[in-house]
């Protein structure tokens, strides 16, 4: 192509946004006025608006590089310059070429084969809205948020006389808890934030704490602003206030509309599309000589984790690191495979109600594994921009240089 290699998708994107307009132009001999074109090749007029309608459909960093006069001109150019390759290859009989005959036949198939799929297929997997709102009514637990609780504590190992007379200072002597916290609590996380334990869900894993269920039994039954203590738990003794508690919400339907939409589509879709090709495929001979082999035999943990890991399809990968969870709890492989649920959850689904499930399953069912020390760094900086990393090796480095700094 004449345009510069890494405008080549935006080549591509063109001819097929002005393939229709610029074709039809040809033959109707619509004339334009001159103000109102961006370009001409001949007869092939590419209009203003058409021009804008392209580039507000490219992506944001290219829209950026053409939004400007300059931008615009430098645009319409390298689109006359595509109208002129395509004509001197038809000139040059380019499209009698085996190579290029094959990649037309491709292109074509692909078009066709997205065309029937899209029309005669997947158009009937759309639920109903009597379909969502029977999923909405029977799985309220899906669409309601958890309660969410915000609280400081001052903490001391062994020590619950000191924390009565912080206390009493406090309740008595006018002194703020932030401060008492920032100057006597012996947890080294949350002192410098005044005790602050950031928001958590009750029986969730909690900053400076961890997971106790002792600490958290506690706090569920604390008024907001009093304070509460000394609380005996596993690691020593807390004084503790919550500063802000939210109760449990569900949602409104109509928030949760897409979300169901595109789950029900989801678990429709296979079930939609498997129906509609086993009918017409009886027009056909056919034989699927893999999946015999494939049901001779059952996917090991290593298998699952290599598929997994190559998969394209966020929801596929949870599937499978999820079936080595459930069919080989007790392999190697089963504690990354569930840090992998929550960070798919997380990173690609921006799922974080289920990301947060599978980090807390991952620490209580397998508390001595590397990835729990992983997971509950996640827990802590799922709401922060995450480091980029190549493996979960390359996270657990990049976790530890961020702690040591």
């Amino acid at each position: 192509m004449i345009l510069i290699r890494k405008l080549a998708p935006l080549a591509m994107v063109a001819a097929i946004v002005f393939s229709g307009c610029s074709r039809s132009s040809e033959k109707a001999k619509v004339d334009v006025p001159e103000d109102q074109l961006a370009a001409q090749v001949d007869n092939w007029k590419l209009t203003r608006a058409q021009l804008e309608d392209f580039m507000n459909k490219l992506p944001d960093p290219q829209k950026r590089k053409f939004d400007s006069p300059s931008g615009r001109a430098e645009l319409a150019k390298r689109l006359m310059q595509e109208e002129v390759s395509y004509r001197e290859a038809k000139k040059m009989g380019l499209q009698n070429k085996d190579e290029v005959k094959e990649q037309i036949e491709q292109a074509t198939r692909a078009i066709l084969v997205s065309a029937y799929v899209k029309d005669e297929v997947d158009s009937k997997a759309t639920p109903t809205d009597e379909e969502m709102h029977a999923y909405y009514d029977a799985h309220p637990e899906e669409f309601t948020t958890l309660e969410t609780i915000r609280a400081q504590h001052v903490f001391s190992k062994d020590s619950p006389e000191k924390l009565e007379k912080i206390k009493k200072r406090v309740e008595e002597g006018g002194e703020k808890f932030s401060s008492m916290a920032t100057l006597y609590s012996e947890d080294e996380l949350t002192a410098p934030d005044g005790g602050d334990l950031g928001y958590f869900n009750p029986g969730g894993y909690i900053r400076g704490i961890g997971y106790s269920k002792t600490f958290n039994d506690a706090v569920v039954g604390m008024e907001r602003g009093k304070i509460y203590g000394p609380i005996k738990w596993e690691k020593g003794y807390s004084l503790v206030r919550v500063m802000d508690r939210t109760p449990p919400v569900l949602r409104p339907f109509d928030e949760c509309r897409d979300d169901i939409m595109r789950k029900l589509t989801r678990e429709k879709l296979e079930e939609v599309r498997n129906a509609h090709f086993d009918e017409v495929m009886k027009n056909y001979k056919t034989r699927n000589f893999m999946q015999e082999e494939y049901a001779s035999r059952n996917r090991g943990p290593k298998e699952l984790f290599e598929f997994a890991q190559a998969s394209e399809d966020p929801q596929a990968r949870i599937d499978a690191f999820q079936e080595i969870v459930d069919k080989y709890p007790d392999d190697e492989h089963a504690p990354e495979a569930l840090f992998m649920v929550g960070f798919v959850y997380a990173e690609e689904m921006h799922n974080r109600t289920d990301a947060d499930r599978a980090f807390t399953r991952l620490i209580t069912k397998y508390p001595d594994s590397d990835m729990a020390h992983t997971a509950r760094w996640m827990l802590d900086n799922m709401d922060k921009p995450l480091p980029k990393f190549q493996d979960l090796k390359d996270l657990n480095r990049q976790i530890e240089e961020k702690k040591a700094d």
